[in-house]
């Protein structure tokens, strides 16, 4: 009895040494159908992030707002509606400087210089107490009872600071449109 294996024909071997074109070609446009439908997720990805990332940004720089006329004091002048008129406004840019370097003297608000990312308008109006809609119990404002800037300080008891941040027209990217975040507050006597 021989216990000497056989080997294969060498022709068995070379037939299954690898794919074969029409298998790679198979393969391949399988792989390729794939990665196309995957690619608008990652383009919708891209496009909500930054969508994001802008809402972020007018939220802080309105809230930062927010913040500065909470702490001033309530007959302040920046917290002052003109005489005559039913609002205060202020405006304001936001200007993105040399993304290259940190600390840039062209960034920040008002500074003339630089690229204009965002407007942002503070809006101040001013109320007595019987302007809270006690019909409603949620202390809405009633509109028709704004008091008009000259008003004797014993008759303005809230003022109500609305911060509008906008996207500026040079900022727009090719994912979206102008961004808007309105953001208000009542500051009370």
């Amino acid at each position: 009895m021989d216990l000497s294996m056989s080997a294969p024909p060498r022709r068995r071997l070379l037939a299954d040494a690898g794919f074969s074109i029409l298998e790679v070609l198979v393969a391949s446009a399988l792989l390729l159908i794939i990665a196309l439908g995957i690619v608008p997720l990652f383009a919708r990805s891209i496009r909500e992030n930054a969508t994001g990332s802008d809402y972020t940004q007018a939220t802080n720089g309105g809230r930062s707002r927010l913040e500065e006329a909470k702490q001033l004091p309530f007959n302040s002048l920046t917290l002052e509606v003109p005489s005559g008129e039913t609002e205060g406004e202020i405006e304001q840019q936001w200007a993105q400087g040399d993304t290259d370097k940190i600390g840039e003297d062209d960034e920040g608000w008002d500074t003339g210089t630089g690229t204009i990312l965002w407007n942002r308008t503070t809006f101040t109006r001013q109320y007595s107490m019987g302007a809270l809609d006690k019909q409603r119990s949620d202390y809405t404002l009633d509109v028709g009872e704004r008091q008009e800037g000259g008003t004797q300080a014993t008759f303005v008891h809230l003022k109500e600071v609305e911060v509008v941040m906008e996207q500026s027209d040079r900022s727009l990217d090719l994912f979206g449109g102008r961004r808007t975040v309105v953001l208000r507050v009542l500051k009370p006597y």
